[in-house]
């Protein structure tokens, strides 16, 4: 086999047909609901996105654009991204809690902001963070 063969072996792997699509979910039960919430994972192309949507552009006194990532804003929008069960963007649900057309009002209008961390850390997990390294820095803006 030459380098040519064993090259394209190598590449038919990583083919989109050839890669497995399992969607990753983790359940989360509180005590308070009668069902677990379900989260699945965030992809990097979905998480890349969410970062833009968080992010806000600013020109200083000098004339220079700067980019500031809302981390807040960011980890809402994984949340409800993530979140498979409940629906969030249900118009049943948010009229319930009292939240018509916010899904980021829903959940954590639902949620006590210990119960809230722990889906967002479920979220990091199940999606591949390095939940040891970060989860200090995710509780900190979870709670801020």
């Amino acid at each position: 086999m030459d380098m040519t063969e064993n090259e394209q072996v190598g590449i038919d792997a990583f083919l989109a047909e050839n890669v497995a699509d399992t969607k990753e979910t983790k359940e989360v039960k509180f005590p308070r609901f009668k069902q677990p919430f379900v989260v699945e994972a965030v992809g990097a192309d979905l998480a890349e996105n969410l970062k833009k949507m968080a992010t806000r552009r600013t020109k200083n006194k000098a004339g220079v654009i700067t980019a500031q990532t809302d981390q807040d804003r960011y980890v809402d929008l994984l949340v409800v991204n993530a979140l498979v069960t409940p629906d969030v963007n249900n118009a049943k649900l948010q009229k319930s809690w009292g939240t018509p057309g916010d899904p980021v009002a829903t959940i954590k209008k639902m949620l006590k902001i210990g119960e809230y961390t722990d889906l967002a850390l479920a979220v990091q997990e199940v999606s591949g963070f390095d939940a040891d390294e970060d989860v200090d820095d995710l509780r900190e803006q979870v709670k801020n």
